[in-house]
């Protein structure tokens, strides 16, 4: 496969480019470690020449900020656990905005615009864009966004288009269940949120299945 150029701050839009994931800033501050977890175990079932055509097909997009850091605006679990593997140093990326010569106020605004920036942590306590993380080994573990995950997995409710939307349910399941982090307790939980992924109070939110409350914990653990 032809090589895709090496990042630096001046990719214009639009370009696809290969670079450290130890240099990619985070556009949140937590994520789920479950499901990253069992990403890191599904990249590792992988011969590494299936994982760099699955990395090239699933290209992280990132915006550029002014500074010259590159932002992951998505897909932040995928990062984590292609740099947990420690199988490879590199991804792939697509830029989808350079903001060299924009102020940090108007990239800011346009990160929350486009609702590629999630400035909540993992208590669903609201932040500041300078409390981001500054790199992803930094990100915080949010059990909630992983309960989300594994609800969702296990047919709770169906995958949107909408941004965030694991968070959406985080917070949700976050108002209702109380959980220790321990494989048990989060199998109980799982089982828990599909029953309240049916009630009412969940119709609003994205991927809602009316009706639905059967399913399995099958990737709880």
């Amino acid at each position: 496969m032809a090589k895709m150029p090496k990042y630096t701050s001046e990719l214009p839009a639009g370009i696809l480019s290969e670079i450290e994931v130890s240099l990619l800033h985070p556009a949140q501050p937590a994520l789920g470690y479950r499901e990253v977890n069992y990403r890191v175990q599904q990249f590792k079932a992988m011969s590494s020449k299936e994982l760099d055509a699955y990395l090239r097909e699933h290209f992280l997009p990132v915006a550029i900020a002014p500074d010259g850091l590159p932002y992951v605006v998505d897909h932040h679990h995928r990062a984590r656990a292609i740099q947990l593997t420690g199988l490879r140093k590199t991804v792939y990326i697509k830029v989808l905005e350079n903001c060299k010569d924009w102020t940090e106020a108007e990239f800011w605004q346009m990160m929350q615009k486009n609702a590629w920036v999630y400035l909540y942590d993992k208590d669903g306590n609201s932040i500041e864009p300078n409390e981001i993380p500054a790199n992803l080994a930094q990100l915080q573990d949010d059990k909630y966004r992983s309960l989300a995950w594994a609800v969702l997995e296990a047919g709770g409710y169906q995958e949107s288009n909408v941004p965030f939307q694991e968070f959406m349910w985080g917070n949700y399941f976050r108002q209702r269940i109380s959980f220790e982090d321990t494989d048990e307790e989060f199998t109980k939980a799982v089982n828990e949120a599909l029953i309240l992924c049916r009630k009412p109070q969940a119709s609003k939110l994205p991927g809602y299945i009316a009706g639905v409350g059967e399913g399995s914990a099958s990737k709880a653990k």
